[in-house]
Order: structure tokens, then C-alpha cells, then sequence
């Protein structure tokens, strides 16, 4: 029997705090996100709350991205997407077999597409910051 502990405030905090770097390093937030899973087994309501951290632009693309995956995962197993990647509250029995392979599915699909969906920002920054010196020859320089 599987018995659910809920995120506490602290918990979301910090995950709040690790989603703001999300542009900068989408594949290490990404680790730190299955690492998230597989501590913590949230369904797909807490999956949603997790969700809530990003930015609304951010959250759709990612639910699109996820959802395009599930919908090629379907085709292969013959499933339907709404099994799968559910857009309401589909109240996954803990307990039940094919129903915890449905979440953990879902659980995956947000995972994979969480290093893809948004492309890393260019720290622009960092190249203003490289100049030439004054004795430096243009060919060197390069």
C-alpha cells in the first residue's frame, strides 16, 4: 500500500528557488527534477504544483512538448494520449498496476521534455566581456 506524504512549504520553496534557473541549465534541472521523482513519487496533482514554479509560458511549453511525445508514444503502443498524458485530474489508483505505469509514464514524458522544451539563454554578458589587448595581434586574438 502506497501512502501519500505531501509537499511541505519549505519543500516547495526550495523547488521555487531551483526553477529560476531553469533557463540557465535546462538538462541539470531536469536531473534535479527526476531526482525530485524519484525521492518524492508525486501523482500527478503534486506534478502539476511543481509545474506551477514556472512561468506560464515556460509550463505550456512544456505540457506541449510532453504531450507531442505521448501522443508518438500512443501511436506505437496503440493507447490513448488521454491515458497517458492526461489534461484533467485522472485519479490514478496508487495501488493499481497499469495505473502507476500510467503516472510514471506521464512522470517521464514531463522529465524528458523539461531538457528540451525551452532552449538555454545566451549569456551575452560573458562575451562583451572578452577584448582584445592593445598589443594583441587580431590573428592571435582569435
Amino acid at each position: 500500500m502506497l501512502v501519500k506524504i505531501p509537499f511541505s512549504t519549505p519543500d516547495l520553496e526550495a523547488w521555487e528557488k531551483i526553477a529560476e534557473q531553469y533557463r540557465n541549465d535546462p538538462i541539470g534541472f531536469a536531473k534535479k527534477f527526476k531526482f525530485m521523482v524519484k525521492q518524492h513519487r508525486p501523482d500527478w496533482s503534486d506534478l502539476q504544483l511543481l509545474l506551477d514554479a514556472f512561468t506560464e509560458a515556460e509550463r505550456r511549453l512544456i505540457l506541449k512538448a510532453a504531450g507531442n511525445l505521448a501522443e508518438d508514444a500512443c501511436q506505437i503502443a496503440q493507447r490513448r494520449v488521454k491515458d497517458v498524458f492526461p489534461l484533467q485530474a485522472p485519479q490514478w489508483n496508487p495501488n493499481d498496476d497499469v495505473e502507476i505505469e500510467n503516472l510514471m509514464n506521464y512522470q517521464d514524458f514531463i522529465a524528458k521534455w523539461m531538457e528540451r522544451a525551452i532552449p538555454k539563454t545566451i549569456n551575452w554578458s560573458a562575451l562583451y566581456a572578452i577584448k582584445q589587448g592593445p598589443s594583441e595581434a587580431p590573428s592571435e586574438f582569435l
